[in-house]
């Protein structure tokens, strides 16, 4: 289960000389890393209503990074790399490795491959929605392939 945010307070409300108000936030995730959000908010904001809209805010930010990061990691390391999944889920990051594959240079797309090759039948079935049989056609037509291509870049650049 990805982590989410479980707490959320307001920890300072200042009223400002022109009226605004100097607001600190403190969000909490579920594995306990917490985040401050200072903001100035118009003498008549719900303030309460905009802390719950910074916490969703907050989360899917944090859900955007660490699947930015991790598409960035495989797309440069191949099988090397080691995704992380405390905010985002596997599915949610096949879906934007399939996104950028479309738009991948190729020596990205030789490292995706070659992070893919890496799986398991079973979890490119599970990850990509293939049958048995796509799979091996899948791995013998582009994986194998990119896998050896990157050894081959790996080799050469001294990794």
């Amino acid at each position: 289960m990805a982590a989410s945010i479980v707490s959320s307070s307001i920890l300072a409300d200042l009223r400002q000389i022109d009226g605004r108000r100097a607001i600190q936030e403190l969000h909490t995730d579920s594995v306990g890393r917490q985040y401050s959000n200072l903001y100035l908010a118009t003498a008549l904001l719900d303030v309460s209503a905009q802390l719950a809209i910074n916490a969703s805010t907050l989360l899917a930010q944090m859900v955007a990074a660490e699947i930015a990061a991790n598409i960035d990691s495989v797309s440069t390391i191949g099988s090397l790399a080691s995704p992380t999944f405390v905010y985002s889920t596997v599915a949610a990051n096949v879906a934007a490795l399939r996104a950028a594959y479309a738009l991948a240079t190729r020596s990205q797309v030789i490292m995706m491959g070659d992070f893919l090759a890496s799986l398991t039948d079973g979890q490119l079935q599970t990850a990509f929605g293939l049958t048995a049989g796509q799979v091996t056609t899948l791995r013998t037509n582009k994986l194998t392939p990119a896998a050896t291509a990157a050894t081959t870049i790996r080799a050469a650049s001294g990794q």
